[in-house]
């Protein structure tokens, strides 16, 4: 008997390529989720062409929201989907027992699928790795992703794990913001191999690196789940569209453009993250596009300051001079 998560109709919510935005989380000034800003900025990222939305990613704060809120950002975003996209909703958390909640929360709000990292604060072993996500998925009943981000969880997600997982039936995908590309050339391969061995399907493999997503997809990545398409998302669209032609000159250019619309994150907050500076740019920039209301960031961070105002809207008005290659 196939597993309900593996079922076609399951599938069929996961992406397999294009662009999955891993949306910020438009705040209110008093710091809950601003639910009418979330369903608009979904609605924008769908328009755009993006082929499903992440919710509650590294993006989306999640490690810094209260439960409630992180159950807030992913009804308003299941809600602004609609059915038109796939919705992914991130699982973030110190331990399984606590990533087992969210991701039940998840699944019963309507998220399609889960992206879950290894638990935050112990190097575990692969073997505990594989409890973990076993865990994960037998709660929410929906497909997991994989969610590689050793910067965060300490811990690396290596080939033989990943294969492993995907042989089982515990993960139907990977995301991989290791920023290793020959690392992710492996995954890609090794993906690859099984899709076309004995399990029959595909292995949806994306990148949350931004600087080379075209040499991912030409090592065999699936798509991308790049910050920037928070803003610029036709640019990755386009992207993706000349690697799935084939056409790697157009795809390098328009790699090109993005590295230039790169610009928008260097803008530094005195006393603020790298973190609190990402979060500051790119909701300063949707705010100034009309799409949310407010560029309010989560406790701790630094909030946006009039210098990131200006510096936003310098890189605006240059992004209004290009279309994608």
């Amino acid at each position: 008997m196939t597993s309900p998560v593996l079922a076609p109709e399951a599938l069929r919510a996961v992406p397999t390529g294009g662009v999955v935005p891993p949306m910020i989380t438009p705040l209110r000034p008093d710091g809950e989720v601003d639910v009418a800003s979330t369903a608009e900025f979904g609605r924008f990222l769908i328009d755009a062409g993006a082929t499903g939305l992440l919710v509650l990613g590294s993006s989306g704060e999640n490690a810094a929201l209260s439960a409630d809120q992180r159950r807030d950002a992913v009804r308003a975003v299941v809600e602004a989907a609609a059915g038109r996209v796939p919705v992914l909703a991130g699982v973030a958390a110190l331990g399984t027992s606590d990533a087992v909640r969210d991701a039940a929360d998840f699944a019963a709000l309507g998220a399609d699928s889960l992206l879950v990292s290894a638990p935050f604060g112990f190097e575990h072993s692969p073997d505990e790795l594989v409890g973990h996500f076993t865990a994960v998925a037998a709660a929410a009943a929906v497909p997991v992703l994989a969610y590689e981000v050793p910067s965060r969880v300490k811990v690396s997600l290596g080939v033989e794990l990943v294969v492993r997982l995907v042989r089982e039936s515990i993960i139907v995908g990977l995301k991989d913001s290791s920023g290793n590309l020959g690392a992710a050339r492996l995954r890609s391969a090794a993906l690859r191999d099984l899709a076309l061995g004995d399990l029959g399907r595909e292995v949806p493999h994306f990148t949350g690196s931004e600087e080379c997503i075209d040499g991912f997809l030409l090592g065999g990545g699936s798509g991308c789940v790049p910050g920037l398409s928070n803003v610029f998302p036709a640019y990755h669209v386009a992207l993706c569209d000349h690697a799935a032609d084939g056409d790697w000159v157009r795809a390098s250019a328009v790699q090109g453009q993005i590295a230039t619309l790169l610009d928008l994150y260097w803008r530094p907050i005195p006393g603020g993250s790298f973190t609190a500076q990402f979060l500051a740019v790119v909701k300063e920039a949707l705010v100034q596009l009309g799409v949310i209301e407010h560029n309010t960031a989560a406790a701790p961070f630094r909030q946006a300051d009039e210098e990131v105002t200006r510096h936003v809207a310098a890189v605006l008005k240059r992004a209004a001079d290009l279309n994608p290659a």
